[in-house]
């Protein structure tokens, strides 16, 4: 297994000094997993990697302690960066990220939905030809997929499905963006969640599958932010989901993907 989606946070605060955004709870201070304790928990669970996304609501733009704890383990462990796209010179800061070892860049557009600007910085990614982590709101979909045709051919990876409301389903916003190839899903312990709300979360994915292909689908825990649940209650909660796909599905969902986005983990 390969979870696509942890955030780490260091012990060490004069060193890597929080910057809380103020948009979540402080789930950084409630459950604050640094890389040591991460690894432990990943030989727990028997995952064999994960890709460390900037927490942003815990450290802003300071991308310095997903980037260190990675550097420390790369076998198990590589760095998803986050930049200021309303900066001054946010290409500037990417190339700078991506030259320094950063293996993603995580687009965030929750607010505006704003996904193809500054176009500078879509073409440093791919350069760097690594993929982009888009997060944005399940209102901005109809945006994400009148943008994908201008975009370059990276491969995306949309966080938590764009948080899609699954009360009737698999919604058509979120199908419609099955028609861009380089589009992949990231079903996490959010998006599990929400589609478990409204009937059996086995159902989800070859609901998914079927629409998407496996190899566009990968798994993410989101701890520490998702907390809820010890991390080995994350992780038995994405094998059960997956449970109803078949090997060579489920292998796709829970490692392979990733290691395709992520071949340094492989």
């Amino acid at each position: 297994m390969v979870d696509t989606h942890v955030h780490v946070v260091a012990e060490d605060e004069e060193r890597y000094p929080l910057n809380p955004s103020g948009v979540t709870g402080p789930w950084y201070r409630e459950d604050p997993c640094s890389v040591e304790r991460l690894l432990g928990l990943l030989d727990e669970s028997d995952v064999g990697a994960a890709v460390l996304v900037q927490g942003m609501s815990a450290y802003r733009y300071d991308n310095r302690y997903t980037v260190d704890a990675a550097a420390r383990h790369p076998q198990r462990c590589t760095p998803v960066v986050c930049v200021d796209l309303t900066a001054p010179h946010p290409a500037a800061e990417a190339r700078r990220l991506l030259d320094g070892g950063a293996r993603g860049l995580r687009w965030v557009a929750i607010h505006d939905g704003g996904v193809t600007e500054p176009r500078a910085v879509w073409d440093v990614v791919e350069r760097a030809g690594v993929p982009a982590v888009m997060t944005l709101l399940a209102e901005h979909l109809p945006t994400l997929a009148g943008a994908l045709p201008t975009l370059p051919d990276v491969p995306i990876a949309l966080d938590h499905c764009g948080f899609a409301d699954f009360r009737r389903g698999v919604p058509d916003e979120l199908v419609a963006l099955a028609a861009f190839p380089n589009l992949i899903l990231k079903v996490s312990t959010i998006a599990l969640d929400a589609a478990g709300e409204h009937g059996d979360v086995r159902e989800l994915l070859p609901e998914l599958v079927a629409r998407f292909g496996a190899d566009r689908l990968c798994w993410g825990s989101d701890y520490s932010q998702t907390h809820d649940r010890l991390y080995p209650e994350l992780v038995a909660y994405a094998r059960h989901a997956a449970s109803k796909l078949g090997d060579e599905d489920r292998s796709a969902y829970l490692g392979g993907t990733a290691r395709t986005l992520w071949p340094e983990l492989s």
